[in-house]
């Protein structure tokens, strides 16, 4: 593929990538969101006398959802994640004013989250990656026994569930991160949970909707586990997960690492040049 067709595609998939900002999961939250204001209006024509009590919740609801959103903010893990808690903070503070308002409106409500949550899921990230797809057969023979060209790769694997928000909200950085460090030497993949639990079994994976472990990041060096993110102690407690970027580029020494594959190819390059010259 050459530069130009190289640089087209990677302009259409980050195209693709923030498109996902205007799927069907965003615009709908927004849209039940933004309703608040009409009801509100209709609730102080409706109780007159309520309405001093009325502003004062949602004057203190606001500013609780102004902190509460920007301590997110702080340790957001991406864009996506964030507006993910600012629907769900928003949505719980509408509930409880409405629940003072009008249980009609209460109900209105209720029915409206229900439908979105049953109905409509987050969007996959579909933007610029170099992840590699394997399954436990390819996870075995390219990553744990290793053979051929990828005898000295280092993986960083993903043990992932579609249906787990957290490893839905990683999605743009883990990809960002392929994009960026990425290489011969260094592979980026996922495997699938829902399609093979035992695998997460034989890796201590807990894949229960109340699981800690999802994601579930592993560097594999030859063969071997190095580094996992959460940490699993001996006693088999589970770290708290960090997984914004740089916490990720810490825990994988991802920029010593390219720094060093950088250092690397600089020193084997004039050996190529040399060689070159003599045929």
């Amino acid at each position: 593929m050459s530069k130009t067709a190289h640089r087209r595609h990677f302009v259409a998939r980050s195209a693709m990538a923030i498109s996902r900002f205007l799927s069907a999961y965003y615009v709908l939250n927004v849209l039940v969101i933004s309703t608040y204001p009409l009801f509100s209006l209709w609730a102080r024509h409706e109780y007159p006398r309520s309405v001093s009590m009325l502003e004062g919740w949602e004057k203190q609801t606001a500013m609780t959802l102004l902190a509460m959103c920007g301590v997110k903010f702080i340790r957001r893990v991406n864009m996506d994640s964030w507006l993910s808690d600012v629907f769900m903070y928003s949505k719980s503070g509408i509930l409880m004013l409405a629940w003072m308002m009008d249980q009609r409106i209460f109900s209105w409500y209720g029915v409206m989250y229900a439908m979105l949550f049953l109905y409509v899921r987050k969007p996959e990230y579909k933007g610029p990656s170099r992840i590699e797809w394997l399954n436990p057969a390819t996870l075995k023979r390219r990553v744990i026994e290793r053979s051929g060209d990828e005898a000295n790769t280092t993986w960083i694997v993903e043990f992932y569930a579609s249906w787990s928000p957290p490893c839905v909200n990683l999605e743009p950085t883990y990809a960002a991160l392929s994009c960026k460090y990425g290489s011969e030497n260094l592979k980026f993949a996922k495997l699938d949970l829902m399609r093979w639990p035992k695998t997460g079994e034989e890796y201590g994976i807990n894949v229960s909707g109340t699981s800690k472990q999802l994601p579930t990041l592993i560097l594999f060096e030859k063969g071997v586990e190095v580094v996992r993110v959460p940490h699993m102690y001996k006693d088999g407690r589970i770290a708290r997960a960090r997984l914004r970027k740089e916490d990720l580029i810490a825990a994988f020494s991802l920029d010593d690492r390219k720094k060093k594959e950088t250092i690397k190819a600089m020193l084997e390059k004039p050996t190529s040049i040399a060689e070159k010259k003599k045929d």
